[in-house]
């Protein structure tokens, strides 16, 4: 379920991330002969990203974030929708890596090994999505 959440937040439509999920995990089960150890969930979540990765630059889809903003009367769906919002203005890659860390629940040496970093370098990323994330926020919830 981990891989399905990081998968809708990185392309923002449940069916897109629905056929990206289940081609991570047949590539996965392809791959389990070249799996050197380590984290399985970083190395699975690895995977998923390279799968939406491949297969934005094959289709290079527009995602459909149009919401009528006069029919949000529930404060939890506002809120979900500024979160959403606020994601989607990130920069891709701290957009990961601040998804993978928060809602994947994977540590910065995880994410760096996920995103093919160093463990600082993904801290400085994570930081930096973190700054970027809340000013967003802030300008779509005000």
């Amino acid at each position: 379920m981990a891989v399905y959440a990081f998968l809708v937040s990185l392309c923002r439509d449940r069916v897109w991330a629905e056929d990206l999920m289940q081609d991570t995990f047949v590539k996965a089960s392809r791959s389990m002969i070249g799996y050197r150890g380590g984290n399985p969930r970083s190395w699975l979540f690895t995977i998923a990203r390279s799968v939406f990765i491949d297969d934005v630059r094959r289709k290079r889809p527009t995602p459909i974030d149009t919401i009528d903003e006069a029919g949000v009367s529930d404060p939890d769906v506002a809120e979900v929708d500024a979160i959403e919002a606020a994601l989607a203005k990130l920069p891709e890659r701290q957009r990961t890596a601040l998804l993978l860390c928060d809602r994947a629940d994977l540590s910065y040496a995880d994410v760096a090994d996920a995103m093919s970093i160093t463990p600082a370098a993904a801290k400085v990323l994570i930081h930096r999505a973190r700054i970027s994330f809340r000013s967003h926020y802030t300008e779509t919830s005000a």
